[in-house]
């Protein structure tokens, strides 16, 4: 079958939703209207939906023909808590929540990747799973569909993004680091109040937190290879009661963002040393409470990785595929990696002839809706790529 021209003629069809999705965004964990509208486009292909207790989103099931593996699609539901600039005919009807990042693109993409290989599915060796997830925002929030046994006898899973760093035309699925982790730390300083005319009297908690703050970025200054990316952010600092009193407690919140696997898992206690010791010298206590967020995502199945570059230049072209550097943010696409083989890229969406450059998380964000279709077949020449590979 010629996939790009399949998914052209469904190039109304995804614009048509992506505008549906685009006006009713719902944020992570809410995306009840989103679940139904996706469950009631697939039924309406004759693709049977799994429904979770508990969670939004959905998994359809297409079975081809013949026997063999079985792939996944993802595509994520939710949208953001940005209140979204006036301009396009189908703007947020939903005051303060605004699809900002391409999750309503993601969505249309791989519903009409659903019609096309529901229509061909007597020619699939094999199956091709669709999770529609929600709440990518918030976290590991995809460990709830492992949780629910969604990736059972799934072989191998596949995602992307469209990407406003890159133009129409273009794609990336390089190997290696991609994304980093997206880890969280909490800590608690204690120390003793007094007045403020008479701070020798107690033990400066801010002043301690000052102080740890600092020490906090000898951890990837000195503690870590420099040919390998740490991020130790700290963002919050909150304590004290008024501006003459010596606190007493401060609370430190802050991220951390990495790709080496074993030096992450070595950060909770690096930074309760750091912290612990500084504070010490002001005669203060500290302890830290460390969240394991989204692990790093890393294309490391370098079958996966070259299928997924091929799938690209089949539809956008021999010299579709350019580099792109990596990134310190993260995608809880990378939990579903901890348990199954998987490969994740990325799609331009910029046209800076059209005026549409916006970066993501933007109330301004957009992106060129002629493309979108390219997404559709990239995500089914790679379903049906992996099937034939495999059989």
């Amino acid at each position: 079958m010629n996939i790009r021209e399949l998914a052209l003629e469904q190039q109304n069809y995804i614009i048509e939703t992506r505008r549906h999705l685009h006006a009713h965004p719902e944020l992570g964990e809410h995306e009840v209207e989103t679940t139904r509208f996706i469950k009631g486009q697939l039924e309406s292909m004759g693709i049977p939906v799994q429904l979770f207790e508990g969670i939004t989103g959905c998994v359809g099931t297409i079975t081809g023909g013949k026997p063999g593996k079985t792939v996944m699609l993802r595509a994520d539901i939710d949208a953001l808590p940005i209140q979204e600039n006036p301009g396009k005919s189908y703007c947020s009807v939903n005051p303060g929540v605004m699809h900002a990042c391409g999750h309503d693109c993601h969505t249309a993409m791989l519903l009409g990747a659903a019609r096309i290989l529901q229509a061909h599915r007597d020619e699939l060796r094999g199956t091709v799973k669709l999770i529609f997830q929600m709440a990518e925002e918030i976290g590991r929030k995809s460990e709830e569909y492992v949780k629910r046994g969604a990736l059972e006898g799934v072989d191998a899973i596949f995602g992307m993004h469209v990407w406003p760093s890159l133009d129409v035309g273009k794609a990336n699925f390089e190997s290696g680091d991609r994304m980093a982790c997206s880890d969280r730390f909490t800590i608690q300083i204690h120390g003793t109040a007094s007045h403020g005319s008479a701070p020798h009297q107690g033990h400066d908690a801010i002043l301690a937190a000052a102080a740890a703050v600092m020490a906090l970025q000898s951890i990837p200054s000195r503690q870590k290879n420099p040919q390998d990316s740490l991020v130790v952010t700290v963002g919050m600092m909150n304590g004290g009661t008024k501006e003459n009193i010596l606190c007493d407690h401060v609370e430190l919140v802050g991220t951390v963002r990495a790709f080496h696997r074993e030096f992450r898992k070595s950060m909770p206690q690096r930074i309760q040393d750091v912290v612990e010791n500084v504070v010490k010298g002001y005669n203060c206590t500290a302890e830290c409470d460390y969240y394991f967020g989204p692990s790093p995502l890393i294309n490391d199945h370098e079958d996966l990785n070259e299928l997924s570059r091929e799938a690209a230049r089949k539809i956008l072209g021999r010299d579709c595929l350019v580099p792109l550097i990596k990134t310190m943010g993260a995608e809880d696409f990378s939990v579903y990696m901890e348990h199954i083989p998987g490969v994740y890229g990325y799609l331009g969406i910029r046209n800076k002839v059209k005026g549409i450059e916006c970066i993501a998380h933007h109330p301004s964000f957009d992106v060129d809706e002629s493309v979108l279709y390219t997404g559709t077949a990239i995500y089914t020449q790679f379903a049906v790529d992996y099937l034939e590979a495999n059989s």
